[in-house]
């Protein structure tokens, strides 16, 4: 399975197979498949911030001008429908932040492919 398929499908950075996690808002501890820790150290998840971030800005974004396109409302109300449907998708971004991350760590750091 190619990086991009597993980090969409949610899938273990290291033997891109096991399933990071368990339910829709929790990871399991470790991967299923080869044994992978998700979670290293208390604060891991601190650096899928940035992930997030760099998901949910160009999405909300996307998503207002999307609205004021379609729509041609005053930019305000779109504004107000672009951050609710934002907030419709936010779960996803939380979800896809924390994946994209452990597929980031793995790779710069050398020691976890070990």
């Amino acid at each position: 399975m190619s990086r991009f398929r597993a980090m969409c499908a949610g899938r273990c950075p290291r033997c891109l197979r096991g399933a990071i996690w368990r339910s829709a808002f929790s990871t399991h501890e470790a991967c299923p498949v080869c044994g992978f820790r998700f979670e290293r150290e208390v604060g891991y998840w601190t650096g899928a911030m940035v992930a997030s971030y760099a998901l949910g800005v160009p999405l909300l974004a996307s998503l207002i001008g999307l609205v004021w396109l379609v729509t041609r409302w005053p930019i305000e109300w779109a504004l107000v429908a672009g951050d609710l449907l934002f907030l419709a998708v936010a779960p996803l971004v939380w979800r896809y932040s924390r994946i994209a991350w452990l597929h980031f760590d793995w790779f710069v750091d050398p020691e976890l492919r070990r």
